[in-house]
């Protein structure tokens, strides 16, 4: 599939005389389709959630210490939000299958903003619980819905640079984030740096009423579909998404676990303060972003799957380091590093997987795609905070990272060893 749609470079256009290379024109009129109001707007709606994702990752702990939480109890609330994921992954995905992205959309963005409230008014950790299970809807509904949407509106031959366009859209929220939320948390307390991260919701709800719902794609594929249930389910039991699957749940125990949940502890403890972990966040930010467009063109070269097992190979070694230093200096460079794994993994999982699906059934598998990860976002704080309260914040890191390792063999016994496993898994039983 990777490659197919290329045209022979020696094949050109005449026009007046003038010869222009096919390959060369594609690609201009590609560009040209992705800058139509719809795809920017999806773009800035992602670009919003991921401010708001990016504030809440870089002071969530801190905030949730100075309610009086312990280590244990924030790797619970770290948890929360992956367990809602999921349970409600595969529902919402469904679901957006059938009454449309841009509705689904809408309840994302509107979970964020009213979570985000609800958390900066908090008075102690008991009440952070509402704001952490509404954060699990807003991902879904936010991130995974509106990829989904962009795969529905977009052609085959533009997906690399829309899903390179889109994930850059979410490193830029990411990177500004963390900054903005350090900022301003410094001047006016954590719960300044949620209110201000609730008005940015508010602003993306606008964006998708007045945009998105009135395009020309309101409605998606949503509306249209009516595929049955045990189809849209089917999907998840291809090998090839399983293996992906993993991946996620990798990512989810690297990033979500320790460096989200972790590391912000670990940072304060070594005397760095909230606008000083903002900024190494935000610097990891960047680099991630900036890889996103990059890695799409390097799946062309050494594949999709060479992508995903180099940028978890980078996600492994980084966070081992993180566990390895106190300082400043080193503690960036690996944030970039692991920053650099997540954002190649991101865009080239995502692109992968709406270019092996059906539009129809694309919302149940990037839900499911997404469940993956709601099982290493719920189980991976928990664990590792009760390791880091137990034997140091310094061994979480490693633990991570021998996680990660496993969960790599086991994608390659999957995609190598066991190649024959590129079909899809059978649970049938003979009558």
């Amino acid at each position: 599939m990777e490659g197919s749609d290329a045209a022979p470079k020696s094949l050109t256009r005449e026009s007046q005389g003038d010869s222009l290379p096919l390959e060369q024109a594609a690609t201009q009129s590609t560009l040209r389709g992705l800058l139509r109001l719809e795809v920017l707007a999806i773009c800035l709606v992602v670009f919003c959630a991921d401010i708001m994702s990016g504030i809440l990752t870089s002071t969530f702990s801190l905030y949730a210490e100075n309610l009086g939480a312990s280590v244990v109890f924030i790797g619970v609330l770290a948890s929360i939000n992956g367990l809602t994921g999921l349970l409600v992954s595969v529902p919402m995905g469904i679901l957006s299958d059938r009454v449309g992205r841009v509705k689904i959309l809408t309840l994302g963005l509107g979970s964020f903003s009213l979570a985000m409230f609800l958390m900066a008014i908090a008075p102690s950790p008991a009440f952070l619980i509402p704001g952490r299970f509404l954060l699990g809807i807003a991902m879904i509904g936010s991130f995974l819905i509106a990829a989904a949407h962009l795969g529905d509106i977009v052609s085959s031959a533009e997906r690399g640079l829309a899903f390179g366009l889109l994930t850059t859209s979410m490193g830029l929220g990411f990177a500004v984030g963390p900054l903005l939320g350090g900022i301003v948390a410094d001047h006016g307390g954590l719960s300044s740096a949620y209110l201000l991260a609730a008005g940015v919701g508010v602003f993306a709800l606008v964006i998708i009423q007045g945009v998105l719902r009135r395009g020309p794609h309101g409605q998606s594929v949503g509306g249209r579909a009516r595929v049955p249930l045990r189809e849209s389910l089917q999907v998840g039991r291809q090998w090839s998404l399983v293996a992906i699957g993993i991946g996620n749940i990798l990512t989810a125990i690297a990033f979500g676990g320790a460096v989200a949940t972790i590391f912000p502890l670990r940072a304060d403890a070594l005397g760095f303060s909230a606008a000083a972990i903002g900024s190494m966040f935000s610097f990891r930010a960047i680099a991630s972003t900036f890889i996103r467009l990059p890695s799409g063109a390097l799946t062309t070269v050494i594949g999709t799957r060479g992508v995903v097992l180099g940028a978890l190979v980078l996600e492994m070694m980084a966070v081992a380091g993180l566990g390895m230093t106190a300082d400043e200096r080193l503690l960036v460079v690996f944030l970039v590093i692991e920053g650099v794994g997540f954002g190649a993994f991101l865009a080239s999982a995502q692109a992968y997987i709406t270019d092996n699906t059906e539009a129809a059934t694309r919302g149940a598998a990037i839900g499911i795609y997404s469940m993956t990860g709601g099982i290493g976002n719920t189980i991976a704080p928990i664990l590792l905070g009760a390791i880091g309260a137990a034997m140091g914040l310094a061994t979480v890191f490693y633990v991570s990272s021998l996680l990660v390792a496993v969960g790599i063999g086991a994608i390659c016994w999957i995609w190598f060893v066991k190649p024959e496993l590129s079909g899809v898994i059978s649970f049938q039983v003979d009558d």
